[in-house]
């Protein structure tokens, strides 16, 4: 059953419905998902939201089919951290890929991963833990810890936070790359990832974040090179809707091969392909990024002072 929930920054239950969106990525079923964002600080979350016991359901064995090896993305996500080689944590590791080329620079490589199906064909040391762990990892003074595209699926991003700062060494670097709520990509394009994505955030939001956990906020980069999110689909979304379609329609008409669409829909597609046009001038990814409106952005943390107390229960 979905459940409702306050801010988990700030513990505010004031927040403001900015849209609602479906599971068009899986199609697991029809319920539509509010996505607000608290009045108080800022944040963007799913409220209601499924409850942990349902939310197995909605990663579906396709959703880690399709987070195979990705060798050129990873490569880019290497050059986000800092050297020089020591010890690396991977929250949400999937299959290790990320960690197979942080090795082969010379890193030591450990990762994080609840899903046992997502494999781990590079014979890493993977904790099939959640995160926050609900018990301590050995060793756990890293210099590194990296989490792409994980903090906006977890339940208590704030816990996530403190854990990392326990587990980092005094001075160590956390690498967190979310997409940003302030983009074009969400807040115009609506394309978040719902009911899988739990959280949006902004990097005012992240600071905070950072600050509540004792991690200082080092760098914010804008970023369209690792997962996309330039925002295209926007001028396509407002043209389904203004001609009466829905979202679920903009989605059948994105996946629909071209000559198909012209077929299916001969006037919207051609209106379809002039707004395209115009979006790949208009939101081209050196003045999404400039602009600072670009769907991802990757956050550096510094862990200063003494070591955080133990990493709180939770998963």
């Amino acid at each position: 059953m979905p459940e409702t929930t306050s801010c988990n920054l700030c513990g505010s239950h004031d927040a403001k419905r900015l849209f609602t969106l479906r599971d068009y990525r899986f199609q697991t079923d029809d319920i539509e998902w509010p996505v607000v964002r608290c009045r108080a600080c800022g944040l963007g979350f799913l409220n209601p939201r499924p409850d942990a016991e349902e939310m197995g359901r909605y990663y579906p064995p396709a959703y880690f089919e399709r987070r195979g090896s990705q060798t050129a993305r990873y490569e880019r996500q290497a050059g986000y951290v800092p050297g020089p080689p020591g010890r690396l944590l991977d929250v949400g590791t999937a299959r290790g890929d990320f960690l197979s080329v942080m090795r082969e620079r010379g890193w030591q490589v450990e990762g994080i991963e609840p899903a046992r199906r997502a494999g781990n064909p590079h014979g890493l040391i993977i904790h099939r833990l959640d995160f926050p762990p609900e018990r301590e990892l050995p060793h756990a003074d890293f210099d590194v810890i990296t989490a792409w595209a994980v903090f906006e699926h977890l339940r208590d991003p704030a816990a996530a936070f403190a854990a990392c700062a326990a587990l980092l060494r005094p001075g160590g670097r956390l690498i967190v790359q979310v997409p940003n709520l302030r983009s074009v990509y969400s807040r115009w394009a609506q394309q978040e990832d719902v009911p899988r994505h739990l959280h949006f955030f902004t990097p005012r939001t992240l600071r905070r974040y950072g600050a509540e956990a004792g991690l200082r906020l080092k760098r914010v980069v804008h970023t369209t090179d690792l997962f996309g999110g330039s925002g295209r689909g926007v001028l396509r979304l407002a043209l389904v809707r203004t001609t009466g379609g829905s979202q679920a329609q903009f989605f059948e008409i994105w996946r629909t091969p071209k000559r198909e669409r012209f077929r299916r829909w001969p006037v919207l597609a051609t209106g379809w392909t002039m707004a395209s046009a115009i979006e790949r001038v208009a939101l081209a990814d050196p003045i999404v990024r400039a602009l600072r409106i670009s769907g991802q952005i990757v956050t550096e943390f510094t862990r200063e002072g003494c070591r955080s107390a133990a990493p709180p229960n939770g998963g």
